[in-house]
């Protein structure tokens, strides 16, 4: 199962006010490209110039791929006219859950469940990762998933996605997956509600 990977890129542009537009047009055709989970546009605090992107994608792979579209297609030839001098790209692996960089509009799930008697969190723990690898890391548009332990003793899975439609398509792509069906049997659902970042 690939795990999902955080590239980091660094480079130098001639001007910052046409980069910065060309870097936001990027930013939105990324979203077209296979794996894309985020984009977190870093400038240099005293050197305006000097930029790093970090770029989360459900894989390694995913990551490597775009990097050749990015690097070739006409799509993104103005965003490659910005830059004066490319520094690095490095891939790195993240936990499993990813790491999901919400930007407005992203779609979140937000589903309380407490667990069934005789349940150790350790079992919940290991089943949620399985379904995470298995299923739910390999849906259009998944951008992340977390468990959220609150003081009552209830549970929050919040699952973060590319659009509220995307969440409910996911939430709904449950059903008869053998992975769910085995998380599912350890909690007892106490409500489920979508929404989108403001």
């Amino acid at each position: 199962m690939p795990q999902p990977c955080l590239e980091i890129v660094t480079y130098k542009v001639n001007s910052t006010r046409e980069a910065d537009h060309q870097r936001e047009v990027a930013a939105k055709r990324a979203l077209e490209l296979p794996g894309f989970a985020g984009w977190l546009p870093l400038s240099d605090g005293q050197d305006h110039k000097e930029r790093a992107d970090v770029v989360a994608w459900t894989s390694r792979e995913a990551a490597e791929e775009a990097a050749k579209v990015v690097g070739t297609a006409g799509a993104f030839e103005p965003f490659r006219a910005t830059i004066a001098e490319f520094g690095a790209m490095r891939h790195f692996t993240l936990p499993t859950g990813g790491l999901p960089m919400m930007q407005a509009g992203d779609g979140v799930e937000l589903g309380r469940f407490r667990l069934r008697q005789g349940v150790t969190e350790e079992a919940l723990r290991a089943a949620h990762a399985q379904m995470i690898e298995n299923h739910l890391s390999r849906q259009p548009g998944w951008r992340g998933q977390r468990l959220l332990r609150l003081p009552d003793g209830s549970w929050i899975d919040i699952a973060f996605a590319e659009t509220e439609t995307t969440a409910q398509s996911i939430c709904a792509s449950w059903s008869g997956n053998s992975d769910c069906d085995a998380f599912l049997a350890l909690i007892e659902p106490v409500s489920m509600e979508f929404g989108s970042v403001a």
